[in-house]
């Protein structure tokens, strides 16, 4: 295949998985939406376009090659990580580097308290690192729990065969357009042999989006991470990329990798119909959108609907959907015409 992209039960994602109960969906979690602030030009909130400026830069800075770092800090209470595409040196004497910070943000409150954090340079074969903590962060006040790490200097936590790490005291922090801009002194620095983990976007991928659909492809995304709002994502970025005739082998066919890497904690094999049945409401859903510079974040957001655990029942009756012919092959649905 060419390089392209739980919390409740009732998951199509827990058909492929673990759950055994016969309900399916596509989705299970919902990414806060980016904030908006008004720009220069006096435009604001998710209706307005970009100006052909701000659509431009976006597109031209995808061409540039940026290592992938994970931001940590700890407070006595909480360990925390942020995946970070937009890292760099500023100053060597003193050794001072950069990263922004999207606001709101409680990694950045987090950082004002700590005053202290590692920049983890991730290495080419993580980029399930940088998927996972790409995130928001749930409610746990310990995303590292099932992550080989340890503690640095100062107690944020470095995560292991990165391909470097600098352990960092802050330094400043200054508000810039739409971002929270840190500055930090590194204080200590360990270099590793890995070769880093770079982004360098073909067309629209967000470093999310790059680095996830890269851990997809390589089915190194971990297992608790293929969640429904996964298997959308997924298919959200092969379809923009491709068209929906043109995506749907690569889903199909990525999908059948992932689980077969992961046969020993599947319990449920592939099902031709629901895949293809979330194949044609993801591209309706791109449709009805209609705007090329959607993060998935907002996507989502505008198509709630995808994530209605009732949805594919809408379609089809449980007596069909349940049947194995509707397993091994498409079935038309018997309730509702398929979403064109």
């Amino acid at each position: 295949m060419a390089v392209a992209s739980r919390r409740s039960c009732l998951l199509f994602q827990s058909y492929f998985s673990r759950l055994r109960v016969k309900c399916y969906r596509f989705c299970s979690t919902v990414s806060k939406p980016e904030n908006k602030t008004t720009s220069e030009t006096g435009t604001s909130g998710d209706s307005q376009l970009l100006t052909d400026v701000q659509r431009s830069f976006k597109h031209v800075m995808r061409k540039v090659p940026a290592p992938v770092v994970v931001v940590t800090t700890s407070n006595s209470r909480i360990l925390r990580g942020m995946t970070c595409g937009s890292f760099t040196s500023v100053s060597f004497q003193p050794p001072i580097i950069s990263f922004c910070i999207q606001y709101p943000s409680h990694m950045h409150e987090l950082l004002l308290e700590t005053q202290h954090f590692s920049v983890n340079i991730l290495s080419k074969n993580q980029a399930h690192y940088a998927s996972r903590f790409s995130r928001p962060a749930e409610q746990s006040n310990n995303q590292f729990q099932s992550i080989p790490h340890e503690l640095g200097i100062q107690g944020a936590p470095i995560l292991q065969d990165i391909a470097g790490v600098l352990e960092c005291k802050a330094h400043s922090v200054h508000t810039v357009g739409d971002h929270n801009v840190w500055y930090g002194e590194v204080l200590k620095t360990t270099e590793l042999r890995a070769e880093p983990l770079l982004y360098f976007a073909r067309s629209y991928r967000s470093v999310g989006d790059e680095v996830f659909m890269k851990a997809f492809e390589d089915t190194t995304l971990l297992f608790e991470d293929w969640t429904h709002a996964a298997h959308l994502r997924m298919a959200w970025n092969y379809i923009r990329e491709h068209g929906r005739e043109e995506a749907t082998p690569y889903i199909k066919m990525g999908i059948q990798k992932y689980n077969e890497q992961n046969k020993d904690k599947i319990e449920r094999g592939y099902h031709e119909t629901v895949t293809i049945f979330y194949i044609y409401a993801v591209a309706d859903a791109i449709k009805q959108c209609d705007h090329p510079d959607l993060t998935f974040e907002e996507f989502i957001t505008k198509s709630r609907h995808l994530t209605d655990k009732d949805l594919l029942y809408k379609y089809y009756s449980p007596d069909l959907i349940n049947t194995d012919k509707a397993k091994i092959q498409f079935e038309p649905p018997d309730r509702l015409a398929l979403p064109q």
